[in-house]
């Protein structure tokens, strides 16, 4: 659904300590992702001066980005291919625009539909914007049945220079009050959302000097902010090979946590998961066959949960129902856990595999998810034993 990144600088625009540059498309791919804007569809084509001769199943419907709107014809005659009209030029003829794409692929009984075109941003610049329909006949959507989504694929490569360093980050569309930049602080090319992200309207410290950037007239403008803030610190590194970070907390039962300290000669799982993220129920199964597997051969894991204030009965319930004997730890204060913040976890599950003797990360949410878990912490657990012969 991504288009490959357009390079084209259309517009070079320059502010204090900003610099944006126009590219026609694979903004989103950049940014890492999108929030699509719904445009219902029904028969009356009001804002339609010409339509394409031969429709037989059309809806109508209209694709807006801040103040231009372009007109959508999407066509969908019962047992034959669909077709997308959009009104790139804005003229209201839908007959002398460049073909839209819109290709369908059907996976288990069910077709979704994806395409794109560019359209015409004002003063001949071009930029595109993708677009995607599920099945109409899909009950488990039905809310959706008259609906395309779409988004802007155009956007902005921003640069800013923080303390004479200069940074490199996107936007897709135009630039918003509600921004935010992906600052790669540490080079990794990993997003921190809490740590690397500057955010339209909001004071921040990542080199040294506290910043503001500000929107005007759809520009960035970065200038030093009135009033100092402390310099946010850097994401912890925890890949593989990297020290994890140490910590002591008390766990539900009442018993002392010191990690990895207390670990010593084995292998343990740190594992921050809710009673309420499904994709940690999911991984439930295969956690707890691997614990069932190797807990007599050297292998703990560590709860850490993202439940909130209020639910921790639930979650003593919960884990003896699903039978999860280790140890849980809970603050009660969801996504603002201590744990959380001090391993910068953003999304859950999140997992790493420690060395309990050594705090070296041995492994990520790559190999410690799905069901072959179990199979690689055995083989993990071998290659333990046979590094202390």
């Amino acid at each position: 659904m991504f288009a490959a990144l357009a390079t084209i600088t259309i517009c070079t625009l320059m502010a204090d300590g900003v610099e944006m540059k126009f590219v026609s498309s694979g903004a989103t791919a950049k940014v890492g992702g999108y929030s699509p804007v719904r445009a219902e569809l029904d028969a009356k084509a009001d804002s339609v001066k010409k339509a394409p001769e031969g429709l037989a199943a059309a809806k109508y419907g209209a694709l807006k980005i801040g103040e231009k709107s372009w007109s959508v014809i999407l066509d969908e005659p019962e047992g034959k291919p669909a077709t997308l009209y959009v009104d790139s030029n804005g003229d209201g003829d839908l007959t002398n625009d460049a073909a839209a794409t819109w290709t369908a692929q059907t996976t288990a009984g069910q077709t979704m539909y994806s395409g794109s075109a560019q359209v015409d941003l004002g003063g001949g610049t071009l930029g595109t914007v993708n677009m995607y329909r599920f099945d109409p006949k899909d009950p488990r959507r039905a809310m959706l049945k008259n609906t395309v989504l779409y988004y802007a694929d155009f956007g902005y490569e921003i640069t800013l220079e923080l303390d004479g360093k200069k940074f490199t980050s996107f936007v897709a569309g135009k630039p918003q009050a509600s921004s935010g930049l992906f600052i790669d602080r540490d080079g990794n090319g990993k997003r921190s959302y809490k740590l690397e992200t500057a955010s339209v309207g909001k004071p921040f410290n990542f080199t040294g000097t506290t910043y503001l950037l500000s929107l005007n007239d759809g520009e960035l403008n970065l200038e030093k902010a009135a009033e100092a803030v402390p310099m946010t610190p850097l994401p912890p590194n925890l890949a593989i090979g990297q020290q994890v970070i140490p910590f002591e907390m008390t766990a539900m039962d009442g018993s002392k946590v010191n990690f990895p300290k207390m670990y010593a000669g084995k292998l343990v799982m740190l594992d921050f998961w809710a009673t309420w993220c499904g994709p940690c129920i999911a991984e439930l199964p295969n956690v707890k066959k691997a614990y069932t597997d190797w807990h007599d051969k050297g292998f703990e894991i560590v709860g850490i949960s993202f439940d909130n204030a209020g639910m921790e009965e639930k979650l003593k319930t919960f884990t003896i129902e699903k039978e999860m004997p280790w140890a849980h730890i809970f603050e009660g204060k969801g996504w603002n856990t201590k744990l959380g913040e001090q391993y910068d976890v953003s999304g859950i599950p999140f997992v790493l595999l420690v060395d309990g003797d050594t705090g070296e990360i041995l492994a990520t949410a790559r190999e410690l998810r799905g069901p072959g878990l179990s199979e690689f912490i055995g083989k993990r657990l071998e290659t333990k034993k046979e590094s202390v012969k």
